[in-house]
């Protein structure tokens, strides 16, 4: 298998690594936060998009399958490259926000719909680059508490997907998507440097000569061996299944809103509703996230995951049948608190299965790009759905791919790692 080397700081004392893995998992945990901030703001702004460049159902659909596809080709090849190359991780993760910051500036530049999509190729390409090497680099050096530093992960970016949608909100019928659009690109150049000046040596040293061909080669042959039996199997199914019903109830939640009960993105009132909307699908997993991920790490990611299926088909129905109404909200609060935890901990399930063959980005990296290929399908798919049914059947759709997923749950391994000291 490819055995990179894990740290920089193999020949340092105790407390010392200790502390690098500390300050190394504060700047990943930080950082992803801020990038969702400025990234998860876009299904707000979607709706003026929608108004502004003539779109129809199929039209804004195919802007999240654009979106999902990049960052699939994007992750499955950098996980492969990052697990090969793994001590460049400090420079991939810095070329991610400087991505991610040009990709917006363009598509707020953009003259039309055509030109957007092709600015969304370069600002997903640059969010895909993150999680390989930065979910890669946590599971390695916390595998006791493998769940607990993916899911604070994930809850940091859950922190941002609540922020950024009510400040873009409150800004649009200020100034417009385009200058939202392009106004976090500072920031984003600046997180840049920063991700690099603190992260450059994060992979550690080089290990020597690299043969690209040979450990593409040992990849592939770890790959196939993990791949043998349901384990692995049921754990992508699972996972895919579930970006599909996100993708379903998310991406098409302010869309809904907007167009299905005509909560009016262009007047301040509207716009609030629909951006308390997007942020209440985030916000109770900043606290949520980490919770089920350290009970998962105490009685295994299965049954924690099947819960979580299992409530989420319930609650996309809810949301239909509030119509608008307080148990609408409501059922979007609840949905928030367990949306985010099902992603996480799949991904710790994942590298339970695959712990100390060196293939942690490129799990991490197959599993976001079967994610963005079934969650592009559902993209046009529901799409296609409302165009000839109505935008309630986005939610529907979610609630029967919540079920899937809670069945294929029930033949998961239980998981949990099984290296009993950290990887340092």
């Amino acid at each position: 298998m490819v055995q990179a080397v894990e740290t920089q700081g193999q020949g340092t004392a105790g407390p010392e690594v200790h502390i690098k893995d500390k300050t190394m998992a504060t700047t990943l945990i930080g950082a992803h936060g801020l990038e969702h901030f400025y990234g998860h703001s876009f299904p707000v702004l979607v709706t003026a998009m929608y108004a502004s460049l003539g779109m129809d159902p199929v039209m804004a659909g195919v802007l999240s399958t654009v979106r999902q596809i990049t960052s699939g080709v994007t992750s499955v090849s950098s996980g492969f490259f990052v697990d090969i190359f793994r001590y460049r991780s400090g420079q991939v993760l810095a070329a991610s926000m400087g991505l991610i910051g040009i990709g917006y500036l363009l598509v707020s530049v953009s003259p039309n719909y055509i030109a957007v999509l092709g600015a969304l190729v370069v600002a997903s390409a640059g969010s895909a680059l993150w999680h390989p090497p930065a979910l890669g680099l946590l599971a390695r050096k916390f595998p006791q508490q493998r769940g607990w530093y993916i899911s604070l992960h994930r809850s940091s970016g859950n922190a941002g997907d609540m922020t950024g949608p009510i400040i873009a909100a409150l800004l649009l019928p200020i100034v417009g998507w385009r200058w939202i659009m392009g106004g976090g690109t500072p920031l984003l150049l600046i997180l840049c440097g920063a991700v690099l000046l603190l992260l450059w040596n994060v992979g550690g040293p080089k290990p020597g000569p690299v043969q690209l061909g040979q450990n593409l080669k040992a990849q592939i042959s770890g790959m196939a061996q993990a791949f043998r039996g349901t384990g692995m199997w049921s754990i992508f199914t699972v996972s895919a299944v579930r970006g599909m019903g996100d993708r379903s109830y998310v991406f098409f939640l302010p869309l809904y809103l907007s167009n299905g009960l005509g909560m009016d993105p262009f007047t301040a009132i509207g716009s609030i509703q629909i951006g308390i909307a997007v942020a209440l699908v985030s916000a109770p997993g900043v606290i949520s996230g980490p919770i089920f991920g350290a009970l998962s790490d105490r009685v295994g990611r299965r049954s924690v995951i099947a819960f979580l299926m299992i409530v989420s088909v319930v609650l996309s129905v809810t949301t239909v049948l509030g119509g608008g109404g307080i148990w609408m909200w409501v059922s979007v609060l609840l949905f928030g608190l367990f949306h985010s935890s099902v992603n996480s901990l799949t991904q710790a399930a994942a590298i339970d299965e695959v712990e100390g063959k060196g293939l942690d980005a490129t799990f991490m990296g197959l599993m976001w790009g079967s994610n963005a290929a079934f969650g592009a399908l559902a993209g046009i798919l529901v799409g296609l759905i409302i165009e000839f049914s109505s935008w309630e059947a986005a939610f529907y759709v979610a609630a029967v791919l919540f079920f899937v997923g809670f069945l294929v749950s029930l033949i998961m391994p239980r998981g949990g790692s099984k290296q009993v000291q950290p990887a340092h």
